[in-house]
């Protein structure tokens, strides 16, 4: 083979390479993001489009939001949502972030979401939604969403009957070995706001039920404040099964009743 032949055939192995790579980057811009589609909506000629990574449930979902004028994606100058829980004979919101453009893809607005009750036969959950373009026309529209059930998410009341909501947010899957372990803490001063609580202590306690009255617990760090609602420590489970967690929230040195996760931990 002479070095022209050689040298042809490296030049068409090249161009397949980067024929390849170009197809690839092009039908995954955001190979980081694995989104499934929650809904759209189309108003005044843009389409709004809920994603996120998985389907929606009760406690933390991060919401991905995306508005498109035809084919092309749009950068609102504002974006601003609010759920809402109607019940029938009245309804509630939930606490929530409004969505921000996203660290990772920026062609998304992305926040954070904690739903406090699924869609069923108690009520449906809408997001509304309004934002404003570019050249300062206003849109708004509602999007329907289904909220599943989860064991990911408690509440409980001090001695006035003030509700608190303490959400499970890590780890979304309990693996045997070390995990971090984070809570979310939020209270209802009205029906329509649910703002973070920063200022409490959890006391938390996993245990494991071996049977026969025998059980165990595991090694872990107790999650302690880390601003906006968040509680981090971690825990390092030692088997995998059916294991309890139990919280209680003690707020101005009043504890209040405990709660209880009940979760499975795969082996990892």
């Amino acid at each position: 083979m002479n070095i022209q032949t050689m040298l042809g055939r490296l030049m068409a192995v090249a161009a397949l390479l980067v024929f390849a790579i170009s197809c690839d980057s092009s039908d995954n811009n955001n190979p980081e993001l694995d989104l499934i589609p929650i809904n759209s909506v189309t108003v005044d000629g843009y389409t709004v489009s809920l994603e996120a990574t998985n389907e929606l449930e009760i406690g933390a979902n991060q919401l991905f939001w995306k508005i498109k004028q035809g084919d092309d994606t749009i950068t609102p100058q504002n974006f601003i949502i609010s759920p809402i829980m109607d019940m029938a004979t009245m309804s509630h919101s939930t606490p929530f972030d409004q969505p921000e453009t996203d660290a990772i893809d920026d062609s998304y607005l992305s926040n954070l979401a904690v739903f406090i009750m699924p869609s069923g036969d108690m009520g449906s959950w809408t997001i509304n939604f309004e934002f404003t373009t570019q050249s300062g026309s206003d849109i708004s529209g509602e999007m329907p969403v289904n909220v599943n059930s989860s064991w990911k998410i408690m509440n409980t009341e001090d001695s006035n009957g003030k509700k608190y909501f303490v959400t499970w947010f890590e780890p979304q899957r309990p693996m045997s070995g070390n995990n971090d372990l984070t809570f979310l803490v939020h209270t209802r001063e009205t029906m329509m706001n649910f703002p973070a609580v920063s200022d409490a202590e959890l006391i938390v306690y996993p245990y494991m039920d071996m049977g026969g009255g025998t059980g165990h617990s595991t090694p872990f760090t107790p999650p302690v404040a880390t601003g906006n609602g968040f509680y981090e420590g971690d825990i390092n489970y030692s088997m995998s099964g059916l294991w309890t967690t139990t919280v209680e929230l003690v707020v101005e040195n009043d504890t209040l009743p405990e709660m209880v996760f009940e979760y499975s931990v795969i082996a990892k």
